[in-house]
């Protein structure tokens, strides 16, 4: 009768211990949610204000985790142009929505840099080799509507991007020991920081 006893609040206890388990794994569920969205839109701004502002595209995804109802953490790939340059920013962010509704309000920052930088030019800039994208920098804030796990969100914003050009110089000299007119080429740098104006269009998954 003891044994029975025993066995029997032994399987009480691992049957309680299988129901708070799936009860966890509940819980973790509803909290953490897998999300992703692809974003269009446009950049305003100038390099050079003589010319007026220029309008660019700005293309991006982003893949992550919502935790809770307001909380969003995720990683993005983008492309973005500019007057001469188009650079391929990856990046992290997250977002806040300020309210825990079907449809809110939200605030995103993305922080990161680009992965390549490339220069077009209408002509051949004397002494230019090549570019490297640096920092980006881009808070939002935004309009999320929701139906079912559909999402579709009005952005706007501010862009920050640095880039990086480098550049080689022929250096002429004569040396007549060695009848030579040539020596090492003289390199120097250039940043550049771009900023932008940035209105964007979000289509997602929850």
């Amino acid at each position: 009768m003891r044994t029975l006893i025993i066995f029997v609040l032994l399987g009480c206890s691992f049957s309680n211990g299988l129901a708070q388990n799936e009860v966890d794994s509940i819980v973790v569920k509803k909290r953490l949610e897998y999300f992703f969205y692809i974003q269009s839109g446009m950049l305003v701004g100038c390099n050079e204000c003589g010319r007026g502002k220029e309008v660019t595209f700005s293309g991006a995804t982003m893949h992550g985790v919502k935790i809770g109802k307001r909380t969003r953490i995720g990683a993005g790939l983008g492309y973005d142009s500019f007057y001469g340059w188009s650079t391929v920013p990856i990046f992290g962010g997250a977002s806040w929505d300020l309210f825990a509704k079907k449809n809110a309000f939200f605030l995103q920052f993305n922080y990161g840099g680009a992965l390549k930088a490339t220069k077009y030019d209408l002509y051949d800039e004397y002494g230019y080799t090549k570019s490297t994208g640096g920092r980006m920098v881009n808070p939002m804030m935004g309009y999320r509507i929701r139906y079912h796990d559909v999402s579709i969100s009005f952005m706007a914003g501010y862009k920050f991007q640095k880039i990086k050009s480098y550049y080689e110089y022929e250096n002429y000299f004569w040396n007549p020991a060695t009848q030579s007119s040539f020596a090492e080429p003289i390199e120097s740098s250039e940043k550049r920081s771009i900023n932008r104006f940035m209105v964007s269009l979000a289509v997602g998954w929850k």
